[in-house]
């Protein structure tokens, strides 16, 4: 069983990682992260102890955030990878506090996100001039990635998850 605990807490970091530095450096956050991180909690969520009511509010989370996501995506105010990756995200949260915790900790964290590339893009031509590497989707496109922000948020969040709770509990087994 704590193979099963260790998995259910390294898999959403690991994703949550992957999203980030993904989506630093090429402006993307690909459906295979997304879809992976979703696979995982349906196969690791069963066998973790956490009660089939549980499970469901976690699902049901999960549809609540892509169907308001989905509304800032047709604003065109978030990019479809976003969506998709706080979607499988917060089925790891469930409908817990920790949700709310990892909404308004990557909303902080976006706002940082969006003003560091808002200064990095106005002074461009000094960072070329010191030589300074700069990922070039930051200089090239006006998106913001967001991924960056749902990954710290996630990471920084998801050990007050039920589930992460639940599987702290199976390594002390």
């Amino acid at each position: 069983m704590s193979a099963i605990g260790a998995a259910i807490l390294m898999i959403p970091a690991i994703c949550l990682f992957m999203a980030a530095v993904m989506d630093l450096f090429t402006m993307t956050i690909p459906n295979r992260l997304s879809l992976f991180l979703f696979a995982s909690f349906a196969v690791l969520a069963p066998v973790s102890g956490l009660p089939w009511a549980e499970i469901s509010m976690s699902l049901a989370a999960g549809a609540v955030v892509l169907g308001a996501c989905f509304g800032f995506f047709a604003l065109n105010i978030m990019g479809g990878g976003d969506v998709k990756l706080l979607a499988a995200s917060a089925v790891w949260f469930g409908f817990s506090a920790a949700l709310g915790a990892f909404i308004v900790q990557t909303a902080l964290w976006g706002g940082l996100v969006t003003l560091l590339v808002m200064l990095i893009r106005s002074q461009a031509d000094r960072f070329a001039l010191i030589g300074t590497i700069v990922p070039a989707p930051i200089l090239a496109t006006k998106k913001v990635p967001y991924g960056v922000a749902i990954g710290i948020a996630g990471i920084m969040t998801f050990w007050n998850s039920p589930i992460a709770l639940s599987a702290m509990t199976l390594l002390q087994k």
